[in-house]
């Protein structure tokens, strides 16, 4: 059970991890267009402490796919 529970982890993380990627580099943190006085930090686009939570989700995920050790029943 705990390798599902790690691939479903795996999985979200990953996912979210992509589009907060994507949602960065749309950010005014990224992009040069703008005035550089304007610019913002990557904490105050808002997706630095979802980044952590997603990442330490993936961390977690990862953790359980490879070390679990389940019982072969068969």
């Amino acid at each position: 059970m705990s390798k599902v529970i790690g691939g479903i982890f795996t999985v979200i993380g990953t996912l979210c991890c992509l589009g907060l990627c994507f949602l960065y580099m749309n950010s005014s943190a990224y992009l040069n267009y703008n005035d550089p006085a304007k610019h913002l930090s990557y904490y105050q686009t808002g997706l630095g402490m979802s980044t952590f939570f997603f990442g330490l989700m993936l961390l977690v995920g990862l953790v359980f796919m490879f070390f679990s050790k389940e019982p072969n029943l068969k």
